[in-house]
């Protein structure tokens, strides 16, 4: 059962660990491991549904969460194919969407979560406690923040995001965060019209060009590093977009 919400304190917070499964090898375990991932996601969705009841976790009908939730994240994953632990951070995770459900689709993965608002942050850490996401960190605040933390700046992987920010805004918010090499994936409504808006952010702030490698997927690669300057104080990123938007 789904507890209170709480406050979650400024900052990182991890759920208990437990075991999950990183080296599967012969089809029983195989088929034991995917009905543990089911099994997850169900528990998730629970969670999730349960808790939207008090909390704007997603506008996402029941019914449609295993194409909008889990569907797309499952896309998201074959066209990203991060690397086995992988460091990935999710730029306002919202209610878990992309990444929570990549925890737990890819139990391997190190996940980072933010997100600013702390009943939403609270679910989070509940949620990965109940699913049994042991890589899973919850921070609670801003993306401008995170970005100007020496304990984040430069140190990840991959960049996920759904529907947090327009493509400007959010190359500034999630490029920071990246390593050289490292690559920032979107869920997006229009990928093709989003490359082309994100191209002088995306140049601003380090990044190549920006590509729609699949339908409602944008794709950026840091390929220099982020100038100290960005990213900008909190709120500026969306009210001033780089390139005008």
């Amino acid at each position: 059962m789904a507890g209170s919400s709480g406050a979650v304190p400024h900052g990182e917070t991890s759920p208990p660990t437990s075991g999950d499964r990183r080296a599967v090898t012969g089809p029983e375990i195989d088929a034991e491991f995917h009905a543990e991932v089911a099994a997850r996601l169900g528990r998730y969705l629970d969670e999730l549904y349960l808790w939207n009841r008090r909390i704007n976790l997603t506008a996402v009908p029941r019914a449609q969460a295993d194409s909008r939730h889990t569907g797309e994240v499952r896309r998201l994953l074959a066209v990203a194919e991060p690397a086995h632990g992988a460091r990935v951070i999710d730029i306002g995770t919202g209610g878990g969407v992309p990444g929570l459900v990549m925890a737990i689709l890819r139990p391997d993965l190190v996940l980072t979560l933010v997100e600013s608002d702390r009943r939403k942050a609270g679910f989070l850490l509940h949620a990965a406690a109940v699913c049994a996401c042991a890589r899973v960190t919850v921070v609670s605040c801003r993306a401008e923040e995170v970005g100007r933390d020496p304990a984040h700046r430069g140190r990840y992987d991959m960049a996920v995001s759904r529907a947090t920010a327009a493509a400007p805004a959010l190359c500034e918010l999630a490029l920071p965060l990246l390593r050289s090499g490292g690559r920032l994936l979107a869920l997006v409504a229009d990928a093709e019209a989003d490359a082309r808006t994100a191209a002088v952010a995306a140049s601003a702030c380090g990044g190549g060009p920006p590509l729609a490698v699949a339908p409602g997927i944008l794709a950026i690669t840091k390929v220099a590093p982020t100038p100290e300057t960005f990213p900008r104080r909190a709120g500026v990123p969306a009210r001033r977009p780089l390139g005008g938007g």
